[in-house]
């Protein structure tokens, strides 16, 4: 009874923690990044907004990207010029976000490919395009206003990725699209923060206000984004039912010390009978006790991992993107453990003060 009990506070810690984690990821993808700063055309390679970014205190990455538009037959779709080399470090990116392949999977494949670009499932569908398949789309040149056909070659599928809409869109290479549009250099910069996103959002703003920028952060993101995970929050319900397990583990190592205790009364009395001390008949009771819990701390982890997978496989379709892993709430877990020990230790200190009191002589004499 409690490893079932310990197994429900786990799965429904685990469950909470990843339902919590993807509301995150999904604020992400829609910004981009911790930190975003968007800056008229030219601006990040004219001012070098990319290093001065980069110097700023509680940075952790920051990479530079080109938004624009490109047309694969009469569709106009958005185009996301990227570093491969430092996406990674700017923003966080999943496997679960592509098809055929890893993240370094397919950054190594965009990275190694100059004229390679990441196709979204839409558009491998409708065109009904294979790897290694050659692209042709139509770009704006910047340097004559006119739209020209350049040659892309197909390396990967992408189903997600930070800041880019739900449909269709491709991922290429920054500095291959730059050179075939003649653009002035990107026009975003993602930046990972090493600290509180909206400290950071507000060092980044006073570093670059002069140069036009508008800067947003993850935490105001999260507030603001309106999909199936964000807009309900599972916190509240879920220290109710955290504290509901809590009593009801240490109730259930109350039931176990009263249980053994009314089960051995006549062994425990003859021990003591025969001259056995009260600390060496009580670690009977306290062994067990320790063992019940070792065990149902086992089957909590065990199960409770179980059926926590089970709940986010059933429920695949709240999470956008689904996880690539279950979240941990080490925390809460650890918390769970003390708790279920707090309780054995409270039941076993209770079960030998009254084995103090036990009337050993009428238990003697008893049939």
């Amino acid at each position: 009874m409690l490893g079932l009990l310990l197994a429900f506070g786990v799965n429904l810690g685990l469950f909470v923690a990843t339902y919590d984690q993807q509301a995150s990821v999904d604020a992400q993808l829609t910004l981009g990044a911790d930190v975003v700063a968007s800056a008229p055309p030219g601006a990040v390679a004219r001012h070098g907004l990319e290093k001065q970014v980069a110097h700023l205190r509680g940075v952790a990455g920051v990479s530079a990207v080109d938004h624009s538009y490109a047309y694969v037959g009469p569709d106009l779709q958005d185009t996301l010029g990227v570093d491969a080399a430092t996406l990674s470090s700017a923003t966080s990116l999943r496997d679960s976000y592509f098809l055929g392949g890893s993240t370094a999977t397919m950054l190594g494949r965009l990275r190694s490919t100059r004229d390679g670009i990441l196709v979204s499932r839409e558009t491998v569908t409708d065109y009904s395009l294979n790897l290694g398949d050659l692209l042709r789309l139509r770009i704006l040149d910047h340097a004559t206003g006119r739209f020209r056909v350049a040659g892309f070659h197909v390396v990967g599928v992408v189903q997600e990725f930070p800041s880019a809409p739900k449909d269709s869109f491709m991922v290429a290479n920054l500095s291959y699209l730059e050179r075939i549009t003649h653009d002035r250099g990107p026009n975003v910069l993602f930046v990972r923060a090493s600290g509180d996103p909206p400290a950071l959002a507000r060092r980044v703003a006073a570093a670059t206000a002069r140069y036009g920028t508008t800067v947003k952060d993850i935490r105001s993101q999260t507030a603001q984004t309106v999909s199936s995970i964000t807009t309900v929050d599972l916190r509240g319900i879920s220290r109710i039912e955290e504290a509901f397990v809590l009593v009801l583990a240490t109730a259930a190592m109350a039931l176990q010390f009263a249980v053994a205790l009314a089960e051995r009364r006549q062994e425990l009395a003859t021990m003591a009978a025969l001259g056995a001390s009260l600390r060496q008949t009580a670690a009977f009771l306290w062994s067990e006790a320790a063992l019940v819990l070792g065990a149902a701390l086992a089957l909590a982890t065990v199960l409770g991992w179980l059926l926590a997978e089970m709940l986010v496989a059933m429920l695949q379709h709240v999470f956008d993107p689904p996880p690539d892993h279950l979240a941990i709430p080490w925390a809460f877990l650890g918390e769970l453990g003390a708790a279920a020990a707090l309780g054995g230790l409270a039941a076993a200190i209770a079960a030998t003060a009254r084995l103090r009191r036990l009337p050993l002589g009428a238990i003697l004499r008893e049939e």
